[in-house]
């Protein structure tokens, strides 16, 4: 009898040591597990905010091809005084959104909008249409109370993008 208890206490210690090491090993698979998803996570925010710096690069060299393309313009509107002026004394002038800047910029906002959006080119073609725009004045007044560009755009119900551009826009003019 002492037998048969003396092995079935070394047969339960087997089992108690065996369920031991398969605990054990299952939780450094899912310690191993929790290190590679923070791996991937720090990764991915790597990656995108990469991505993000190269937007805001490829965003400011547009800007900047922008204004120059702008001062161009109005130098080209702008001739010597001893050039061959108009009849009338006045010289040409150029609407301020004109030229391949643009375009360009208009028919790639059309691409990603879609054919079933509005064209580009009437927004600030008419006379007065920025400054009569309740839209506007109320962005820009939010804007001048310091309020941030989420906060505008959730209030109004546009994209975070979409204001920034307005507002980036609206100080090159």
């Amino acid at each position: 009898m002492v037998a048969f208890l003396l092995f079935l206490s070394f047969l339960l210690n087997i089992v108690c040591l065996l369920s031991i090491v398969i605990l054990y090993s299952r939780q450094n698979r899912y310690s191993e597990v929790e290190k590679n998803q923070k791996k991937i996570i720090a990764e991915m925010e790597d990656v995108i905010s990469a991505y993000l710096i190269e937007m805001k690069e490829e965003n400011d060299e547009f800007i900047r091809n922008m204004k120059s393309q702008m001062h161009n313009d109005t130098e080209e509107t702008n001739p010597p005084q001893g050039n061959n002026p108009e009849p009338n004394g006045n010289a040409l002038k150029k609407s301020k959104w004109t030229g391949t800047g643009y375009k360009r910029a208009s028919e790639a906002y059309l691409e990603t909008k879609g054919p079933e959006s509005e064209p580009i080119d009437h927004l600030d073609t008419k006379p007065g249409k920025s400054k009569d725009d309740p839209l506007f004045h109320q962005i820009l007044s939010m804007n001048e109370m310091g309020m941030s560009i989420e906060e505008i755009a959730k209030s109004v119900g546009k994209g975070k993008t979409e204001i920034e551009l307005l507002l980036k826009f609206r100080q090159i003019m």
